[in-house]
């Protein structure tokens, strides 16, 4: 089987563990959310139809992802806490 073309990426990888017994918090933040927003008429500053849509987003990330356990948004922005004893990743920073 072929190598991906982007196989050099993971000389870039660095081994950085998070420190165990602590929360890993990930922030997802949105691009190119302001083009979304102009492109579907959202009502500023909170259109409904975009405050269910992230909401529904980050439900089913959290359904998929059973090692987290809050979500919280804000804006175009979302932050999933994962179990402090989580092995995810292997608790890799990046």
């Amino acid at each position: 089987m072929a190598k991906s073309i982007y196989e050099y990426v993971r000389n870039f990888e660095i081994m950085d563990p998070c420190l165990p017994s602590t929360w890993i918090v990930v922030r997802l933040d949105g691009q190119g959310f302001h083009k979304f927003t102009t492109k579907h008429n959202f009502i500023k500053p909170n259109d409904t139809r975009g405050l269910s849509l992230s909401v529904r987003a980050a439900e089913r990330v959290m359904q998929q992802q059973k090692e987290i356990v809050l979500a919280y948004g804000q804006s175009d922005e979302f932050s999933f806490v994962f179990k402090k004893c989580t092995e995810v990743f292997n608790r890799r920073a990046r």
